[in-house]
């Protein structure tokens, strides 16, 4: 018997055609397939009410419905949950669901183990086994959702493994999970985190899916850094931040640094220097992480070092956030619940660092298979970052950390009257050549300041105040229409007359009734009816109308 396929690995354009060539079936089935699957989490195909009976039983036939089965679950006190899935082949992955008031975030598995060793991290510790497929990396947010029994409404692939090592699977996952007609998850609602491989960053940059992307950097030094990350030996921090920059300039997205502190290894004053030095120019949300002792690796840093590092980061101009510590009673770090499981298994004979290698290969080796293959999948996309950016939709982003070029000194900086600003009008005129330091920062593919007047001339803006303008003359158009038809341009008229501030002396007139709000019989003879339909019409035009602040005159 033929081996079934796994339906979690169809996206929508495959199941199209496999409905349509292997089960001779409309292609509207696809879509009611898709619906059953991943928005009402149904795994038998017998349940599939609104398909035929021979269909159904075609399906479960020929197809393996299965999500990853749990194998073990772990609740913390704040609410942290951690769970242990059951692969088809027998292979263990971990997710953590971590809840922040009505917000759910899913940290989803790409990989069956990891290869990069990082010293800090235990998924490492128990090797590298293989690359999880695309439905084994979305069925786990399908598992998780059906376990607790409500949506999950974000989903960031930070669990076990490198997800840009296992970059095809990845994106393939992710447009399923946006597909308005499979999971319909929003694409800013899904992150991406990586050590630093530089050909996924140009993939993810050149695949235009629009999700965000998190760096964990966790060193500005290369020599640190390839202690605490061996990725580092392979693609140094001077690379990974000038890979930053294009993708930045071809997406004009914000990236996230994910930095985890060591207590006495990176949490120092001068590593935070070092840090703001690194990151200038570059538009970037730090999050900073106390780091779990996992296996006696590392130490937790200092409350005061903590606030002492986000402190100088500030300073620059940073945008800053210290994550909260959450699950540290389960071992919320990915890795600890799968090596406890399995009795702390250690890594396959010839260590991890070893396999590190084998997936990471040096860089001197220019025809290695990676490199073929990453260079192949990007064949015919444009390389060119700054001209997707140009031909891009999005606005060109603000780099972070204004303030950098001027230490010390949290002031307003000066320019040239007239100077072009980036990425904001230019008031230079009208505020005396003033401006604020971001203005000195000009990122990497800047537009020049005869492209900023040229698409000002030529761009929406213009086109929206006109169709604002058309659209409001025809508003006082049909407004004065029928207020002549009804005489209420009149009475509103004879109102404010009856009601105008008299000079000093003189009596005030008496209110003509035919300003009141017509009552019983309308004027027309249609009756209370017609009055009582006019109201609104009447509550709008006969009172006295607001200035711009809400005041009235």
């Amino acid at each position: 018997m033929a081996e079934k396929k796994y339906a979690l690995d169809f996206d929508f354009g495959e199941w199209e055609k496999y409905i349509t060539e292997s089960l001779g079936e409309p292609k509207f089935r696809a879509g009611q397939i898709c619906g059953w699957l991943w928005q009402k989490r149904v795994r038998d195909p017998v349940e599939m009410t609104n398909l035929s009976k021979e269909l159904r039983a075609e399906l479960a036939e020929k197809l393996d419905f299965a999500c990853p089965a749990l194998a073990r679950e772990q609740c913390s006190r704040d609410g942290t949950k951690k769970f242990l899935w059951r692969l088809r082949d027998g292979e263990t992955v971990e997710s953590v669901l971590i809840k922040e008031g009505d917000r759910l975030t899913l940290c989803v598995s790409t990989q069956v183990g990891c290869p990069l060793q990082c010293s800090f991290c235990a998924t490492g510790l128990s090797g590298f086994a293989r690359n999880l497929s695309a439905g084994e990396i979305a069925g786990q947010l399908l598992a998780a959702e059906k376990q607790i029994g409500r949506e999950i409404n974000n989903v960031v692939y930070m669990g076990m493994g490198e997800p840009l090592l296992n970059v095809d699977s990845v994106l393939k996952s992710v447009r399923m999970l946006n597909d308005p007609k499979m999971r319909n998850l929003g694409r800013r609602h899904i992150t991406i985190s990586t050590s630093g491989v530089i050909p996924g960053i140009e993939e993810l940059a050149a695949s235009g899916l629009g999700v965000r992307l998190a760096v964990s950097l966790h060193a500005a030094d290369d020599e640190l850094r390839s202690l605490l990350m061996p990725v580092n030996q392979t693609y140094p921090a001077s690379e990974l931040r000038d890979a930053m920059q294009k993708y930045q300039a071809a997406t004009g997205d914000r990236i996230t640094i994910e930095y985890a502190l060591f207590g006495g290894v990176n949490d120092g004053v001068e590593r935070a220097r070092e840090l703001v030095r690194y990151l200038k120019g570059i538009h970037v949300f730090v999050n900073l992480i106390p780091a779990n002792d996992v296996a006696g690796r590392c130490e937790k840093p200092k409350a005061e070092d903590v606030l002492r590092f986000r402190s100088v980061l500030e300073s620059a101009g940073f945008e800053c956030e210290i994550r909260s510590e959450r699950g540290a009673d389960i071992d919320a770090a990915c890795g600890q619940l799968r090596r406890k499981v399995h009795g702390g298994e250690a890594a396959p004979e010839g260590g991890a660092r070893t396999l590190a290698k084998a997936a990471v290969p040096p860089r001197v080796d220019k025809s290695d298979e990676w490199k073929e293959k990453s260079a192949a999948r990007v064949k015919g996309a444009k390389k060119d970052f700054p001209a997707l950016r140009a031909n891009g939709k999005k606005k060109a982003f603000s780099p972070s950390g204004g303030f950098v070029a001027y230490p010390g000194k949290r002031v307003r900086a000066q320019r040239q009257a007239g100077e072009k600003s980036y990425g904001a009008p230019n008031f230079g005129e009208k505020r005396g050549g003033r401006g604020n330091a971001r203005d000195f920062e000009t990122p990497l593919g800047a537009r020049s300041r005869d492209e900023h007047a040229e698409l000002r001339r030529g761009g929406k803006t213009d086109e929206a105040r006109q169709d604002h303008r058309t659209r409001r003359e025809e508003e006082n158009h049909f407004e004065r229409g029928v207020a002549a038809k009804h005489g209420y341009a009149e009475a509103r008229a004879e109102k404010f007359d009856a009601h105008r501030p008299r000079k000093s002396g003189s009596c005030a007139p008496e209110k003509d009734s035919s300003c009141q709000r017509p009552r019983g019989k309308a004027k027309n003879g249609a009756g209370r009816g017609a009055a009582n339909a006019d109201s609104a019409f009447w509550k709008f035009y006969l009172r006295p109308k607001k200035s711009a602040r809400g005041k009235k005159p």
